[in-house]
């Protein structure tokens, strides 16, 4: 039966009635997806893919999060973003440690709603337009990049987790996990990306596939992290 890669409730069998997604038909025991994503043609602040089906962990599920019990995928909890290699949870990452960006250039980084990249989105069929609209008027943000990392995400109230990067609440991009992705500070003053497992996945400069889950991707001034259903992220150095 279709479900939401969301996981939402819903009674129709195209598109999601909570969120607008295409609903996905899974198999009991689906393989892993071997398919590509074609390339479209690449406008300016465009990436080249669609956020794909949840893909499976790298690696074999560990024990339960000490922080909310979700089982262990890789390195930082899917839901509450505790780091399982430092042994802190999200709260505790306010100053830089042995690995922070303290010591090198400032980084910042700007969030915007991308119009080419919803788009493009809606062109390949994974989002229906009458149930999802852009963000009309949405204004770009500014992020300081401080401490030993940086969550990118949605807040989860009842876990009391509020990513650095928050793309949730009203008018919040719908199709971002809690723990979307981590940005990690590397010595030197550099910085990294991580996908902890996300439903849709995460790409970078336009790529037509998104990295792969839990691995650490070297990021670079300009770079370009494009998330959920509009969202992309410009990374600036100094």
């Amino acid at each position: 039966m279709p479900s939401c890669p969301s996981g939402h409730r819903s009674t129709a069998t195209d598109f999601c009635d909570v969120c607008g997604l295409r609903l996905q038909t899974r198999s009991p025991t689906p393989p892993p997806p071997s398919h590509r994503h074609p390339t479209p043609p690449t406008p300016p602040l465009s990436p080249a893919r669609a956020p794909a089906p949840r893909r499976p962990p790298s690696g074999p599920r560990g024990g339960p999060c000490p922080e909310c019990g979700t089982s262990r995928a890789g390195r930082f909890c899917e839901e509450c973003g505790f780091d399982f290699a430092s042994q802190s949870g999200s709260h505790q990452h306010g100053q830089p440690g042995a690995e922070g960006a303290s010591a090198g250039p400032r980084w910042r980084a700007i969030v915007a709603a991308d119009p080419a990249y919803y788009q493009y989105m809606v062109d390949q069929g994974m989002l229906d337009s009458t149930r999802i609209s852009f963000p009309a008027g949405s204004a770009q943000r500014r992020v300081a990049l401080t401490g030993d990392r940086v969550h990118i995400g949605r807040r989860n109230a009842s876990r009391g987790f509020v990513p650095e990067i928050d793309l949730g609440g009203p008018g919040g991009d719908p199709a971002i996990s809690h723990v979307h992705a981590v940005l990690i500070a590397k010595p030197g003053g550099a910085w990294a990306l991580l996908d902890p497992g996300s439903t849709n996945g995460t790409t970078i400069n336009g790529t037509a596939n998104p990295i792969a889950p839990n691995v650490e991707v070297p990021l670079h001034d300009s770079d370009r992290i494009y998330v959920g259903a509009w969202t992309v992220i410009i990374l600036q150095k100094g």
